[in-house]
């Protein structure tokens, strides 16, 4: 939903709310229908939509992956969630609070994004005393995500987790492990599962993946990688649900698969851990 897991860049001698630039949030943001978007972002979105003209139907097919996701988690028995790289709240999509609480009512959600815009949309929509809160911080620091006031008071290690992790893993490079972070977060659950989406490298020319790679270097660095690797690094281990790792829109759809081209988010949500089987139940 990075959407937006590195800030803005912030201009020398400007405040820590610089418009002046485009931020991973709003560019998502745009490519999703939102209105929290300005005209350097939508700049952003035109150049990457002249070799993925149908980027916002997939941007939109990863959001309702997220939500559909969330439903069949929530449903399984998780009561506690960790959003990250959480991005901007999306117009016309229920939050992860909004979808799990009509679960559980007593769900609680941690939401962590570094961009400040996101932190302050996010705290007045988003955080729910006592149930959900929202911390601006790198969600690639575990240590201190989980450390932190809000993880201590909100989430209990001791019980399974949802950890979502959507669109957000192609903004790290290989060598910094992005794999390996997430499976740390979830080592220190007992159980629970991974609602996970990465952008495919492998259906564009590699001139049409350069471009928009260096298109999106105003924002933040991007790796979109092919389906094999995102497969082999970050579902390694666990235990997929049906139907695999699949483009967002074909991951139990309740409709008609989106046409995305081949500007694909792939998606797959996967148990992890011990204790309590809840995968037949999400099954």
């Amino acid at each position: 939903m990075s959407k937006a897991e590195t800030a803005s860049r912030p201009a020398p001698g400007r405040g820590r709310l610089d418009f002046s630039m485009p931020s991973i949030a709003r560019v998502y943001d745009a490519a999703t229908g939102g209105k929290d978007n300005l005209a350097s972002d939508r700049g952003v979105l035109g150049a990457l939509r002249e070799d993925a003209p149908q980027l916002p139907a997939a941007a939109r097919a990863n959001l309702e992956f997220v939500s559909r996701a969330t439903e069949v988690v929530a449903h399984a028995g998780i009561r506690q969630w960790l959003n990250l790289g959480c991005g901007l709240p999306p117009h016309g999509f229920e939050s992860t609070y909004d979808i799990a609480v009509r679960h559980h009512g007593d769900a609680r959600v941690v939401y962590v994004d570094n961009d400040p815009h996101v932190a302050v949309h996010g705290r007045a929509l988003l955080d729910v005393p006592g149930a959900a809160a929202l911390i601006e911080g790198d969600a690639w620091d575990v240590e201190a995500i989980l450390t932190s006031e809000e993880a201590v008071h909100l989430l209990d290690r001791a019980q399974p987790i949802g950890i979502i992790a959507a669109a957000l893993a192609h903004f790290r490079a290989d060598e910094e492990d992005p794999a390996g972070i997430l499976h740390r977060y979830m080592t220190l659950f007992p159980s629970g599962y991974l609602v996970f989406s990465h952008a495919r490298s492998d259906l564009l020319s590699p001139e049409e993946l350069n471009r928009m790679i260096s298109n999106y270097k105003v924002t933040a660095d991007i790796y979109p990688r092919p389906l094999d690797r995102i497969r082999e690094a970050f579902l390694a281990g666990l235990r997929v649900l049906e139907p695999g790792l699949v483009e967002a829109s074909t991951w139990r759809p309740e409709g008609l698969p989106r046409d995305v081209g081949r500007a694909h988010f792939v998606a797959a949500v996967a148990a992890f851990g011990t204790g309590p089987d809840l995968l037949a139940v999400a099954s």
